[in-house]
C-alpha cells in the first residue's frame, strides 16, 4: 500500500494527490484522454450502472476522475497502463471473474488505498473484509456513496496528519502502525515517552498521541503531563493506551490531559473510532480558530490576527533596537468601483489587491485586512531602501494590473503610508503610518509616502520627512 510512515529520521514516498475530473467507463478507455500526471479513482464494480452513478458522485464531491472496471480483468489491464495513475480504489465484492474478497486483495497488492462497498451488514463479511487493511467500508445505496465520497475526500487529509505512536512493545507499535497507514496517515513511531518528546518537537503539527502507560524511561502519564504543558487540548489530542482491568489508569490519563483512553486489547473499528473522535475534535477546533482569525473575502490574515502577533514584533524590534516598518495601504477611489460596477466587482478588486499585497509582502512580515479596502502590514529588519523599495513596488504592481469583471477592464491605485519611527506603542505607530496614508491621498493617491525618506527618491513619487 501507500504508505506516508516515519521512523524517527526515515519516511516513505506520500500518498498520491488527487486533483481531475471526468468519468471513463471500460468501453470508452482507448478514446480517453490520459492525464500521466494526475491519479484518478479506480471504481471496480459489477454493475456498470451503479459505477456510473458513483463516479457522477465522485466527481461532483470530491472533484476526481473515475475510471470504471466491471471485471478483474478489466481492472488489471487498466492498472497495467503506467501512462495511468490511481489514488484509490473502490471496489465491489460481485464480480464474474473474482470470487469472495479477491477484488478487494487485487487492489491492495497494487498499493491502493482501498473502499469496498457491500451488499450488506453481516457480521460475517465484516469479519472478512476488515480482516484486511483496508480503508473503510460501507453498504450500497445512497447513504453508501455519500459515505465513499467522504471517505475519498479523507484520504488526502489523513495523508498530511501526523500521529505519533508510543510504545516500548514491537508487536504493539506494528499493529497501531499497521491500523494507522492503512487509514493513510503519516506515522511516527517512538519507544518511550522522553523519545516521543524528541519527536515532537521536530514534528510541532503532529494532531494525536497514542501513548501507552508502561514504558521504561518515562511512561505514559509522565508524558501525557509533559505534552499538556505545551500543547492544549484544542492543539493536539492524547489517547492513553493500558491492558484492561486498570479503570484507575484511565482515570489517571484523563486527569492528567489525555483526550482519550483505549484498553487492551481492542478492535480495529473502536481504536479507528477513538482516532477519528480525536482528530475530529482538533480539526474543527483548528477551523473555529482558522475562521476567526481570517478574512473570509480575501483569505489573508484579519485584524484580530494582526494584534495576536504584531505586538510581540513590535515589542522584540523596540527592545532590541531592530529596523522597523509599519505601513497602511488604501485602495484609490474604492467607493466609486462598487457605486460603478457593484459590490460583487468590488471583491474581486479586492482580492485581486490582497493577491498582489501577500505576493509581495507575506513572509516578510504581519500582513492584515483591516477592514474595507484598507490594509496594514509591519516588517522587523527592513531598512529604509528596502522598505521604500518593497511598498514602491507593490504600488507599481497594483498600477500596472487590472481585473476582468463581467466583460468590464477595472483598474485601480494603491496609496500607502509608512513608517520606520516606532513611537511608544505599536498602536502610535500605526496611527502616524494612517496619518502618512493620509498625507498620499492628499498628495494625489498612487504614491508611497513615508518617513524617514529613503536615500534615493523615485520621480513623481511624495515623501514627508520626519
Amino acid at each position: 500500500m501507500h504508505r506516508n510512515t516515519t521512523v524517527e529520521n526515515g519516511t516513505v514516498p506520500q500518498l498520491q494527490g488527487r486533483v481531475c475530473s471526468g468519468v471513463t467507463r471500460a468501453s470508452e478507455r482507448s478514446a480517453a484522454p490520459i492525464n500521466r500526471d494526475i491519479p484518478s479513482i479506480l471504481v471496480i464494480n459489477g454493475s456498470m450502472a451503479a459505477s456510473r452513478l458513483l463516479g457522477g458522485a465522485i466527481l461532483a464531491k470530491c472533484g476526481c476522475r473515475v475510471e470504471t472496471a466491471s471485471t478483474l480483468a478489466q481492472a488489471e489491464a487498466l492498472l497495467a497502463d503506467k501512462r495511468r495513475k490511481f489514488s484509490a480504489a473502490v471496489v465491489g465484492l460481485q464480480l464474474q471473474d473474482a470470487k469472495g474478497t479477491r477484488i478487494v486483495e487485487f487492489a491492495l497488492e497494487h498499493g491502493l488505498p482501498t473502499i469496498v462497498l457491500t451488499g450488506s451488514w453481516q457480521e460475517e463479511t465484516r469479519r472478512s473484509i476488515f480482516s484486511y487493511p483496508i480503508f473503510d467500508y460501507f453498504v450500497k445505496g445512497k447513504l453508501g456513496i455519500e459515505d465513499v465520497c467522504r471517505a475519498l475526500n479523507r484520504i488526502p487529509l489523513n495523508n498530511c496528519t501526523k500521529v505519533l505512536v508510543v510504545d516500548d512493545s514491537i508487536a504493539a507499535r506494528d499493529l497501531q502502525g499497521a491500523f494507522l497507514t492503512a487509514q493513510c496517515f503519516h506515522v511516527l513511531f517512538a519507544t518511550n515517552g522522553a523519545e516521543a518528546l524528541q519527536l515532537l518537537a521536530k514534528h510541532p503539527d503532529t494532531t494525536l498521541v497514542i501513548t501507552d502507560n508502561e514504558m521504561p524511561l518515562m511512561d505514559g502519564i509522565t508524558l501525557t503531563t509533559r505534552i499538556r504543558e505545551t500543547h492544549g487540548r484544542d492543539e493536539l489530542a492524547i489517547i492513553g493506551v493500558a491492558a484492561k482491568g486498570s479503570p484507575a489508569t484511565a482515570v489517571r490519563f484523563l486527569k492528567h490531559g489525555a483526550s482519550d483512553f483505549l484498553a487492551k486489547p481492542f478492535e480495529k473499528e473502536e481504536f479507528y473510532c477513538r482516532v477519528y473522535n480525536c482528530i475530529g475534535i482538533i480539526e474543527h477546533a483548528r477551523a473555529i480558530t482558522k475562521a476567526a482569525y481570517t478574512d473570509p473575502l480575501t483569505g489573508m490574515g484579519n485584524r484580530l490576527a494582526f494584534f495576536t502577533q504584531a505586538p510581540a514584533l513590535f515589542s522584540t524590534a523596540k527592545t532590541s533596537g531592530e529596523a522597523l516598518a509599519v505601513a497602511m495601504l488604501d485602495i484609490d477611489f474604492f467607493k466609486k468601483v462598487n457605486d460603478t460596477y457593484g459590490h460583487a466587482a468590488g471583491d474581486e478588486v479586492l482580492r485581486h489587491v490582497a493577491a498582489l499585497a501577500k505576493d509581495q509582502l507575506e513572509g516578510k512580515g504581519v500582513l492584515a485586512r483591516f477592514g474595507g479596502e484598507e490594509f496594514c502590514v509591519i516588517c522587523r529588519g527592513m531598512d529604509r531602501t528596502a522598505a521604500w523599495s518593497l511598498f514602491d513596488t507593490l504600488r507599481a504592481a497594483v498600477e500596472a494590473s487590472s481585473v476582468e469583471y463581467e466583460g468590464v477592464t477595472i483598474r485601480v491605485t494603491l496609496s500607502i503610508g509608512a513608517t520606520l519611527t516606532p513611537l511608544n506603542s505599536l498602536d502610535e505607530t500605526i496611527n502616524h503610518a494612517d496619518q502618512l496614508l493620509y498625507e498620499a491621498k492628499n498628495g494625489g493617491r498612487n504614491r508611497v509616502v513615508m518617513t524617514p525618506p529613503p536615500v534615493e527618491t523615485s520621480k513623481g513619487v511624495t515623501f514627508l520627512m520626519p
